[in-house]
């Protein structure tokens, strides 16, 4: 295997495993509210840390990257990573009575390992010599939604077939991909970093408009993709009345392939689309997926616009990510770290307030309704919610606005 390729193929596993991870406590949402009595809003808690810890290690590595390269973090993150998936299937034999203490914990373990992964994925496909950078980042960036898929299918096929109780094994599955991971980093080659009087400084980069438009735009272009995709599950089973198996298979599963094909027909066809047009149809379409998925009367209207959700928040992300390095070429790692950390902290606020929102409809939902209150409370939420795409619309308009001039 050329070192080239073994880059690449460890990159994308590594995303691969992303999808996975940043997914399966949602996967588990029932599974766990079921057997340990866990509120919305105690799950809610769980995705926020996931997304706190993963916005930690993206600002508190970046500068680390910069400096020592980033080959010792592609050895480090995928051990972590293990060892937090672990603890976390291990949780009801450790914490005794402080369960939901435990699973914060481990929690923020491997989101803290995916954080840094994070900050060295992108700049490493990045640095591949003669490519074309906006397709290289949406075929690496699609790997997440096929980890995603493979996450889903995988674990609601084990828990229907061995139970909710036998949840752990199919974990401790998964812990196994980020040691395959780390061993295949081993000795891959790895694009060099900027030398450090050729990069921008942090400080002036934090003050740089189109940063902070470009922050903004993934804040809410990430936290309206991961919301709805964090909770598609949860809502699909209590809110739309489906089974488990068919709301993950056919919502979730349906999303996250919409989203990976999405990113991959952009990378075959998109070479010259005007990429700020397609971010802010991409918001505006997603807008209208979060109004029908939360008033729907029809389930497979609901699933239909989650699908079509997957596909119009596809590029919110990488290709933000994009402009802003091709807008700002000397601000290194640092770049794709602090603007990965805007994105992770969009979704943890968002995920942690829809949570919030849903409990508190559940309890003020009138007694007369056709619904039932935990539906009432999750569909609230959801039409809340859409003002994430809104709120990614318009700060993708004015980083356009912005970059022509």
């Amino acid at each position: 295997m050329s070192a080239y390729v073994k880059t690449k193929a460890s990159c994308y596993l590594a995303y691969f495993i992303q999808g996975i991870v940043m997914n399966l406590t949602a996967v588990l949402f029932v599974p766990l509210q079921t057997l340990h009595g866990f509120s919305y809003s105690q799950l809610g808690v769980l995705v926020f840390i996931n997304f706190v810890f993963q916005l930690l290690a993206d600002t508190i590595f970046s500068k680390p990257v910069d400096r020592y390269g980033f080959r010792p973090f592609s050895h480090i993150a995928p051990v972590i990573c293990a060892v937090g998936l672990i603890m976390f299937a291990t949780v009801p034999y450790w914490a005794g009575s402080f369960l939901f203490v435990g699973f914060c914990i481990s929690t923020a373990v491997f989101s803290l390992a995916i954080g840094l992964l994070e900050v060295i994925l992108s700049p490493i496909v990045g640095g591949f010599p003669g490519e074309h950078t906006a397709s290289s980042m949406a075929v690496l960036h699609s790997f997440l939604a096929w980890g995603i898929i493979v996450a889903i299918a995988g674990t609601t096929l084990y828990l229907n077939m061995f139970g909710t109780e036998s949840w752990q094994w199919i974990v401790l599955v998964w812990a196994a991909l980020p040691i395959i991971n780390c061993l295949l980093f081993w000795g891959a080659w790895m694009p060099p970093v900027l030398p450090e009087q050729q990069r921008m400084k942090t400080g002036a980069l934090m003050k740089n408009p189109i940063f902070l438009l470009s922050f903004a735009a993934i804040f809410f272009g990430a936290a309206a993709e991961l919301s709805l995709m964090q909770w598609i599950s949860a809502f699909l089973e209590r809110g739309a009345g489906m089974s488990k198996l068919a709301g993950d298979l056919l919502g979730l599963c349906g999303f996250a392939l919409c989203f990976g094909v999405g990113r991959l027909v952009y990378s075959r066809f998109g070479k010259n689309w005007d990429i700020h047009k397609v971010l802010i149809l991409g918001s505006a379409v997603t807008v209208v997926c979060y109004i029908v998925v939360s008033l729907s009367p029809w389930t497979w209207l609901t699933v239909v616009a989650c699908w079509a959700a997957g596909a119009a928040t596809c590029l919110l992300w990488p290709e933000t990510l994009v402009i802003a390095s091709a807008a700002l070429p000397a601000a290194g790692a640092a770049l794709f770290g602090l603007l990965a950390a805007g994105g992770d902290f969009g979704s943890a606020i968002s995920n942690y307030l829809i949570g919030t929102i849903a409990d508190l409809f559940i309890n003020l939902a009138p007694n007369q309704l056709s619904i039932s209150a935990e539906q009432f409370g999750l569909r609230a939420a959801v039409l809340v919610g859409c003002v994430l795409p809104i709120l990614s619309a318009i700060f993708q308009l004015l980083l356009k606005r912005r970059i022509k001039r």
